[in-house]
Order: C-alpha cells, then structure tokens, then sequence
C-alpha cells in the first residue's frame, strides 16, 4: 500500500456510537479493475445504526474492526489497470454498505456511476441509499402509475420524504403516516399528513390504498394490509425501521420469510419485500440508469434534497447518536474536507 495518510471511521466492536473511533491508516493504491477516490461526501444513515448494533443481516458475518461509510461521492484520483471510462479528476459515486466514511477508498470500476460536476457532493450522496430506495420501491418494485394512490410509512425519515416527493413528480396520490410534529413537513412535501397518535391510518382512505410503502413492520404488516384495496400491494422496506433496531436477527428475518410466504391474501392483496442491495444484485443496470436519473432530477433542480448537517469526522459518534434517538429531517453528511470542529 502506498499513498498519503487515509483517515477512516473504524467501527472497533459491535454495540454503542461509543465503539465508532476516528483512525489513520496507509491509503491503499488502485488495483486492476479499480479507482481510488478522494472521498468529498459519505451520508449517515439509519442503517448504520443497525450495522453498529449487529442487527444488519448483510454484514452480519463482519468482523470488527472496519470502516463504516454505505454511500460515497468522490474525484477520482488514481485508476488503475485495465480501466476504461474514467479518468484522473472524474467524479462518482458508488454503494458500498461498508468503507466509505473515509478520506480515501477504492471503487470497483464496473460499479461507479459518473456524478454531473455541477451539483453539490453533499446533496448527491444523500441520493445513493434514501433517494434510490423511494425511486425503486416506487417504479421498480411497485411500478406505480398517475392517479395511483400511495401511502408511505415513515414519511418523516429520509426515504418517506423522497418516496412522498418522487411519488408526487410522477402524477401519485401520496399519503405520509407520521406522528404530528412531521405533518407541516409532509404538506410542503405535497402529500396528505396521517397523525399516527390521531388517526387510524387503516380507516383513512375509504375503499383502501393502492399501494402501501411499510419500513416499521410492527404487528407483523397486518395493519398495512387493512388498509390496502382489494388487489392492492404492500411493499416491505428493507431494514431501516427504529422498531426493528429493538429486535432480534431471528425477529428481523423471521418477518421477512413471513412476507415471502404471503404471496396472495383474500380480496388478492399482495405483499412484496424490497430490498435495494437485492435489487442490485440482480439488475446492476437499473441501480446506474436510476441513479444517473435522480442525477439528473438534481442538476435540473426537480428535486432537492435536505441536508440536516455536514459534518467531520469528530462528529460521527454525537451523530450516530442522534440518528438513533431519531428527529431529525435531513440528512446528516460526512464531508472529509472540512475541519474538525473547535
């Protein structure tokens, strides 16, 4: 390994933002078939609490102590053989669930997705994770359609607020279940607010939704599927819910197996889980066609993301703590070039 110092966020051990501790380590060269970056803007995501506390089934079998950081937006600053495409000074970005809260990393160039040169690091990041997952579970999952009529749970947290404004920009219904204090928020978001310590959300829409998005999962999604239509579909999302940070892995993906089994329900209701690295996975080419459109969506100005904090690496563990304690209406954004705070 060669290069200049590489400072990262380290994960030591599983358990509290206390185990998250800044560190210095050699910033390695690009291998073939990879780039190295400088990093200019890595998201905080709930999900990473989940990595922190264990409760991610994807990184579960990881051993501590490594680099934290599931999004990245950054120049690319040494490429290496057999790259075509990309160039010293190119910007991208990637998904890479783990390594990214750093000042440099290495990227698999058949990975990257180009990021236009005239929009914000810091908004373009809090696209990758949050932004793909509304647009996917919207137009890939559920495959909505204009006059559709769409509620998002969760709608206060960042992918119900990206589900709530993508949903509107394609001509949906959208309808925001949170608690009071988020309602002003999901207006100016353009959809309907439903107070969950005020309303019964499965009574809300007279005949039922079309679509009901749930990233909570509690009582095992059978409130979600009352307030379904008959032929209408309930999408499970991920693992980003607070509810499930109180469970168990055995829990988390015993709901999951249930929602598989669920294939058809009386009135030919349906259910669905989506999961973004699945997606992945399985279609490469959509995760870079959607994230170049939301690219674009960006550099236009049709949407604008909210950026809560950009912060550095001192900060990470007070932020860590406050995405878990939850409330707030942004993003949180690892920004390596700024200095620590005094």
């Amino acid at each position: 390994m060669t290069g200049p110092t590489n400072k990262v966020v380290q994960l030591s051990r599983y358990g509290g933002p206390e185990n998250l501790r800044t560190a210095e380590i050699e910033t390695p060269a690009a291998g073939r078939g990879e780039v190295r970056i400088r990093v200019l803007a890595s998201s905080l995501n709930y999900t990473e609490v989940l990595i922190r506390k264990h409760l991610y089934p994807q990184t579960a079998g990881l051993k501590p102590p490594f680099v934290m950081g599931y999004d990245v937006v950054g120049d690319v600053d040494q490429v290496g053989e057999g790259v075509t495409g990309f160039a010293f000074g190119d910007r991208v970005a990637d998904m890479t669930v783990v390594g990214s809260n750093a000042t440099y990393r290495l990227l698999k160039a058949k990975n990257l997705t180009r990021v236009p040169l005239g929009v914000d690091p810091a908004e373009a990041a809090t696209l990758i994770l949050s932004w793909m997952t509304a647009y996917q579970l919207l137009h890939r999952s559920a495959k909505v359609k204009k006059g559709d009529r769409v509620l998002v749970h969760g709608a206060g947290g960042a992918v119900g607020q990206a589900a709530l404004v993508l949903g509107r920009l394609a001509g949906v219904e959208m309808w925001g279940g949170a608690f009071g204090k988020h309602a002003a928020l999901i207006r100016e978001l353009g959809a309907t607010p439903v107070d969950y310590d005020k309303e019964d959300f499965t009574r809300v829409l007279p005949g039922g939704f079309d679509v009901v998005c749930d990233g909570i999962g509690e009582d095992g999604y059978r409130r979600s599927f009352a307030a379904l239509k008959p032929g209408g579909l309930l999408i499970a999302i991920g693992y980003s819910a607070g509810v499930q940070a109180k469970q168990g892995m055995f829990s988390i993906l015993s709901g999951i197996a249930r929602l598989y089994l669920w294939r058809f329900l009386p009135g030919g209701k349906r259910a669905r889980f989506y999961s973004i690295n699945a997606m992945r996975v399985r279609h490469p080419e959509w995760f870079r066609e959607d994230l170049e459109h939301l690219f674009r969506l960006l550099e236009s100005g049709e949407i604008r993301p909210r950026v809560a904090e950009r912060i550095s690496f001192d900060k990470v563990a007070d932020m860590h703590r406050r995405l878990e304690a939850g409330g707030l209406e942004g993003k949180v954004v690892l920004c390596p070039d700024l200095p620590a705070a005094a």
